[in-house]
């Protein structure tokens, strides 16, 4: 049997856009969101391709590893999982409410841990040397270099790379992949329903999902922990490590405009 691949956030985005080309490539697919009138949209679109979904708050650990034993029960073999879930609040560092803080901790990174926890050992269960398991987690290129109004978010996603790395270090000895990719921004729904744009956007205008998922598909099936997709992003992560005076002169320039 084909071994099968997980997505998280399938609902919309990044997740609804990797589980319809991964539909497109013939892969079976087992689909999560906690939105389960989106995700229904989602399965309909992969048609017979997706083999089960699963409705459920990554936030919750136990309702996550129960989630995670049924998919692998349903799917047979699950070889590979892209975790994409996430929120996005934006707003000054300090005036954003502590919910908002809050609820980015607890989705953007504690859900990455819990999706982690649940699925990597299901993941090697199949997973041979020559058979290796992928487990890739969607950061962000804030999660590379802070951004005003995005500072709240730039700080999970710091977390969810900061885990990635020592992730992928602890399990360097086991068959399994571990990718951390950091996109920049994205036109979807999550970004288009922001009251305003942060003022960085216009610096890096945010590019197609459709372009995004096709690089996020080629981009965890090449070496390294960490999964860049254009070259601005390549640029940054580069001239932060080489220079970061003249990264954080450009950005608060950028911010004051």
């Amino acid at each position: 049997m084909k071994p099968a691949w997980l997505v998280t956030g399938a609902a919309s985005g990044i997740g609804r856009e990797l589980s319809q080309q991964l539909a497109a490539r013939n892969e079976r697919l087992v689909l999560w969101d906690r939105d389960a009138e989106a995700l229904a949209k989602t399965q309909a679109m992969c048609g017979s391709q997706c083999v089960h979904s699963e409705t459920l708050d990554v936030v919750d650990f136990q309702a996550t590893r129960d989630a995670a034993v049924r998919s692998a029960e349903a799917a047979g073999t699950l070889r590979y999982a892209i975790h994409c879930a996430g929120i996005l609040r934006v707003g000054s560092a300090l005036t954003m409410s502590p919910a908002d803080y809050r609820a980015m901790i607890e989705i953007n990174y504690l859900g990455t841990v819990h999706v982690a926890q649940a699925l990597a050992p299901l993941l090697l269960q199949h997973a041979t040397p020559q058979q290796r398991a992928r487990l890739a987690l969607v950061a962000s290129v804030a999660g590379l270099r802070a951004i005003p109004s995005l500072t709240g978010y730039s700080a999970s996603k710091h977390a969810v790379v900061g885990f990635g790395r020592g992730l992928s270090d602890e399990l360097y000895r086991q068959p399994i992949d571990v990718r951390v990719v950091c996109p920049p921004a994205v036109d979807t729904p999550m970004v288009r329903n922001l009251a305003q744009l942060p003022a960085i956007y216009r610096l890096s205008p945010p590019q197609s999902v459709e372009g995004i998922a096709a690089a996020i598909l080629r981009g965890i099936e090449r070496p390294g922990w960490l999964t860049l997709l254009d070259a601005p992003s390549k640029l940054l992560w580069n001239l932060e490590r080489t220079f970061p005076k003249s990264v954080g002169w450009v950005v608060q320039r950028m911010s004051d405009s």
